[in-house]
């Protein structure tokens, strides 16, 4: 019989996480080689819808037609993702990516002229403030709140069951070697 799981309280760290999402706390990263910092805070869906778009957009241009761009196309356009992520970054609504996006990423290629390792700090952070864990909570428990999913009969989860049940007891059996 197997033992109910312990719950127990959050850690401080885990209550720092919460409060810092709840209360869009910013953190404040310098872009490597400058004095300018800028503020990031957890990415709304916007920003990750458009870091999304960015991202399979530059998947489609390289697998278009089954054949790269040239090498030196591929080379400009990678430098240019990291400019273009760090603006989606800085950019925190929907209004200011809207009217600023397009003159931040070219400001920080054209104009300041970053570099990937200069803004790898940017991005680190960025990547941190995807709040990945409550939008997987909220997918698990809406999957079993649809109304197309089909529900299986007792006899139908009885015999998946048995047959899981017999799948992982011939996984633990040692083969003899003999």
């Amino acid at each position: 019989m197997e033992k109910e799981p312990k719950i127990e309280q959050p850690s401080v760290d885990a209550q720092r996480e919460y409060t810092s999402i709840r209360d869009n706390d910013p953190t404040i990263v310098s872009i490597l080689g400058t004095k300018k910092k800028y503020k990031i805070r957890w990415l709304k869906n916007g920003q990750i819808d458009k870091l999304s778009r960015l991202l399979i957009r530059k998947a489609d241009t390289d697998n278009e037609d089954g054949q790269k761009d040239s090498p030196l196309d591929a080379i400009i356009e990678d430098s240019k993702i990291g400019c273009k992520a760090a603006a989606i970054a800085i950019l925190d609504g929907y209004w200011k990516i809207k009217f600023r996006y397009w003159f931040l990423w070219r400001w920080f290629y054209y104009i300041r002229q970053y570099d990937n390792d200069q803004l790898m700090p940017l991005l680190e952070v960025m990547k941190k403030k995807i709040p990945l864990t409550p939008f997987l909570m909220l997918s698990m428990c809406l999957t079993g709140a649809k109304a197309t999913v089909m529900n299986m009969r007792t006899e139908e989860a009885e015999h998946i069951l048995a047959a899981l049940a017999t799948e992982q007891q011939g996984a633990t059996e040692k083969p003899d070697n003999t």
